[in-house]
């Protein structure tokens, strides 16, 4: 990924990046552990998130939450250019100690709202945050960061009630979703969800397919890891983690931890 600037530390993460040819196959259904904040700059294609579409348009701003399954469909003959912040929900906390800033994160429905249009700031704030994101020659530059990250998430606060220019996912794919989320660390199959719905587990899987990208399995999967590891993050115990997130045996926790973050869950308990 060709960097124009970037920046780590140990809870938040920054990087201005330009793919002159993008694929599809780069941006493939994911998830974060962390916060997201991602300025879109130029491209063409759209945004799945948990089964809604939000098509690409410059200065739009995405926000993800933990866990909030994602993936980019780009056309490749234009260059994809953005400015995307990662941060721990850890953060701010000793400033925000009532959680204001993180509504737009957690006060609304899995996959919606997630859009911040240039119609939905007329003021430009959200798009002056971004200006100037290159914070190398500054003396602070995690000071600077945290510092612009408070603007945009301020303005983003003041905006969170604003009339929302995209639907959020409906029909069948959208009770699916949702029952899928619902019921995330229970005893689900296609074959038990396709009995909830009266329909046959192909068209089940089906749809589920179409609306997320990802395979039913998958999708469970991957949300499963991610409680669980911040659960062990935590303190937990990894087998009372992998039980409280649904896995019914330990070796198959295990080796699926393993393949997701490619270390043991020893490995992410507190020191």
């Amino acid at each position: 990924m060709p960097f124009l600037y970037s920046y780590r530390d140990s809870d938040v993460y920054t990087h201005h990046s330009l793919t002159p040819k993008p694929s599809s196959d780069e941006f493939a259904m994911h998830a974060h552990e962390w916060l997201e904040v991602l300025y879109f700059i130029s491209g063409k294609g759209y945004y799945l998130v948990e089964g809604n579409q939000y098509p690409l348009k410059a200065r739009d701003v995405f926000i993800l939450r933990p866990a909030e399954m994602h993936k980019l469909d780009i056309d490749p003959s234009v260059p994809y250019e953005r400015i995307v912040i990662h941060f721990s929900p850890e953060l701010l906390e000793t400033i925000d100690t009532e959680g204001h800033l993180m509504r737009p994160f957690f006060d609304r429905p899995l996959g919606q709202f997630n859009r911040y249009s240039s119609e939905d700031d007329p003021t430009g704030l959200l798009q002056a945050a971004f200006s100037a994101f290159d914070f190398s020659l500054v003396s602070d530059v995690r000071l600077n960061l945290i510092g612009r990250l408070i603007m945009l998430l301020t303005v983003m606060d003041s905006l969170h009630d604003r009339t929302q220019t995209h639907a959020p996912i409906e029909g069948l794919a959208g009770q699916i979703l949702a029952y899928v989320n619902e019921h995330l660390f229970e005893d689900i199959s296609i074959q038990s969800i396709a009995k909830v719905f009266y329909r046959s587990p192909s068209q089940i899987s089906r749809i589920f397919q179409q609306a997320t990208g990802n395979s039913l399995w998958k999708y469970v999967t991957i949300k499963r890891l991610m409680t669980a590891r911040a659960l062990i993050q935590r303190g937990e115990p990894a087998a009372v983690a992998a039980s409280a997130c649904g896995f019914s045996e330990y070796s198959s926790f295990y080796r699926a931890y393993k393949t997701q973050f490619g270390h043991s869950p020893k490995e992410d308990a507190p020191k």
